[in-house]
């Protein structure tokens, strides 16, 4: 996932392992946005996890037993 700096704007992507482990933490605590430090000027970022929730893999359904 993409994200773009609100101060320098610069673009830097954001890994899906990452997204993986931040979502539900966030969801958790009842958080509406996870903050992501720029890779260019280091100012956070806030990133909305409903829109990580767009980007996260779907874990693939579990088979049905036989």
């Amino acid at each position: 996932m993409n994200v773009r700096c609100n101060f320098c704007g610069h673009s830097f992507s954001i890994s899906r392992e990452f997204m993986a482990e931040a979502v539900p933490q966030a969801l958790e605590k009842k958080q509406k946005s996870v903050v992501v430090e720029c890779a260019n000027c280091r100012k956070q970022v806030k990133v909305p996890v409903r829109q990580m929730q767009r980007y996260m893999p779907r874990s693939a359904p579990e088979e049905a037993a036989e």
